[in-house]
């Protein structure tokens, strides 16, 4: 079964023992430059094996943040390594993520035509674990050629029902929003195809309430800033059964403002997580949400595809706190301003 082997889960939990600490954070914080902050993350954290290379005078703040990113692959094959036959499927369905960001990147370039940036940021280890034309999808310069990139797959399927000749009229939400159900349903359908009773509803419940609430930051944003009527809105979220009632969701869709919608967030089953924060800055209160529900289940279950799920999140976290630290430091912002703003597990 999926949670038979405790190799991938005892690796990610000594793979998270290495995880940036709050004193290393507020240091990043403190530092002036990207070039003083890629130099601490070389010498003093779990990165320095990925950035051994670099000129930290002469990195700039993308060229960094691809490394990091970088680094969580790396990770995630390293993990992949433990898995055995039956295992792997889940871990796979897992990886096409990546593969819908390279085709979303791609689309996105093909509407800019800025080509300039279209440049493959999947790493070696990726490609041997896809069935994706990578290299072709993003060298593809029109459409017609992204599709004959992904022939024969699911994803030109989804593709071809928004094809159109003039791609200032691409309707990029709403592809963005088919390519994410498509993901959802696969691994929603790999977990039932592999999972014992209770590793099931565990997993069920992270993946669950992980689109639940990017579906909140979503009706939150398109009322706070779009004004997009209901129809709009519920076109663009994602299908899957969370911890939130269906009706309260609907309520929040046909709120009038996005102040309602705070004041039914207040009384949503998600409540007791909220603090003043939330009402500055709605990521954040979403983000923090998703982070300690993957924090408890890194330090309290031992099943193998749950442990690798929540080091998969609790990462990626990281390395948006990361970024999000870099970006204040560019900007010039008061360390302990940046510090409010970044998710971490605290001493205090």
């Amino acid at each position: 079964m999926l949670n038979g082997s405790g190799a991938i889960g005892a690796k990610a939990k000594a793979m998270y023992g290495k995880r940036i600490s709050e004193a290393q954070y507020e240091e990043l914080a403190r530092k002036k430059s990207v070039a003083e902050i890629a130099q601490t993350l070389k010498s003093e954290s779990s990165y320095k094996e990925t950035l051994k290379d670099i000129h930290e005078n002469a990195i700039h703040r993308g060229q960094l943040e691809f490394l990091l990113r970088q680094d969580l692959y790396a990770r995630m094959d390293r993990l992949m390594r433990y898995a055995n036959d039956k295992q792997k499927y889940y871990y796979l369905i897992m990886l096409k993520q990546i593969e819908i960001d390279q085709i979303l990147s791609c689309i996105r370039t093909l509407i800019s035509q800025d080509f300039t940036r279209s440049i493959a940021n999947v790493p070696f280890y990726f490609k041997r674990y896809t069935k994706l034309h990578v290299d072709a999808v993003m060298q593809s310069r029109s459409y017609e050629e992204l599709m004959h990139a992904l022939r024969g797959s699911n994803y030109e399927t989804i593709l071809r029902s928004f094809q159109t000749d003039d791609m200032n009229t691409f309707d990029y939400t709403a592809c963005e929003c088919a390519l994410q159900q498509y993901y959802i349903d696969l691994i929603m359908r790999s977990i039932d195809r592999q999972c014992k009773r209770k590793q099931r509803k565990l997993l069920k419940q992270i993946w669950a309430t992980k689109i639940e609430l990017d579906n909140i930051t979503k009706i939150y944003r398109y009322k706070k800033f779009f004004h997009a009527d209901e129809q709009i809105i519920q076109n663009a979220l994602i299908t899957c059964d969370g911890t939130m009632p269906k009706q309260m969701l609907d309520k929040m869709i046909k709120v009038s403002d996005a102040k309602e919608l705070l004041n039914l967030l207040a009384n949503s089953p998600y409540h007791l997580h909220m603090d003043e924060k939330e009402y500055v800055y709605i990521e954040y209160y979403t983000d923090m949400i998703k982070y300690h529900l993957a924090k408890r289940h890194m330090h309290y279950t031992n099943a193998s595809a749950i442990v690798y799920t929540a080091y998969m999140i609790l990462a990626q976290r990281e390395i948006d706190n990361i970024v999000h630290i870099v970006e204040g430091v560019r900007y010039g912002v008061a360390p302990e301003e940046i510090m409010s703003m970044v998710i971490m597990e605290t001493k205090r």
